[in-house]
């Protein structure tokens, strides 16, 4: 049985990377889809203007890593109950929402620092736009899916007990 602290700590969890998700899901769709009809030089000034003003952002860094600190929690303590029927989708939703952090850590914040120091009138803007923008796109899909696939399983989790 999840005790009142284990609840609080899912519940916070599944609001927190529903939230990423969605920040996520609408950059995708919403974002990017502007993004993309702008010429590539203002496509790298507008992306260099949103990798400056994310980082500064409290509130969308408590999400991402409060949420994240919240979720190794959630493993520590999944690990703990592991034979509490709703530790297992604690545990998957918690890993799934890490997944979602260590593909910003490890892919996202690279790509954005390098992308931060191209000049957008240079020569080479144009090619070095449309060798970022693809891959950027399909490993921001990866981890709208994995926030989204955490904050299922932490709500099945609660479902669980």
């Amino acid at each position: 049985m999840i005790d009142s602290y284990s609840r609080g700590l899912i519940v916070s969890g599944a609001i927190g990377a529903g939230i990423a998700a969605g920040v996520y899901f609408a950059f995708s769709t919403l974002v990017i889809g502007g993004i993309r009809k702008l010429t590539s030089a203002q496509a790298i000034s507008a992306m260099q203007a949103i990798n400056k003003a994310a980082p500064a952002n409290p509130l969308l860094m408590l999400v991402l890593f409060g949420t994240g600190i919240v979720c190794v929690l959630l493993l520590i303590a999944g690990f703990q109950h592991r034979h509490d029927p709703a530790a297992i989708w604690q545990i998957v939703g918690a890993a799934l929402y890490l997944v979602s952090v260590l593909i910003l850590v490890g892919y996202h914040i690279p790509h954005n620092d390098a992308l931060m120091k191209v000049d957008p009138n240079a020569a080479g803007a144009n090619a070095t736009w449309s060798h970022f923008i693809t891959p950027w796109l399909v490993w921001n899909h990866l981890r709208t899916l994995a926030a989204a696939g955490g904050t299922v399983s932490l709500v099945l989790a609660l479902r669980a007990r």
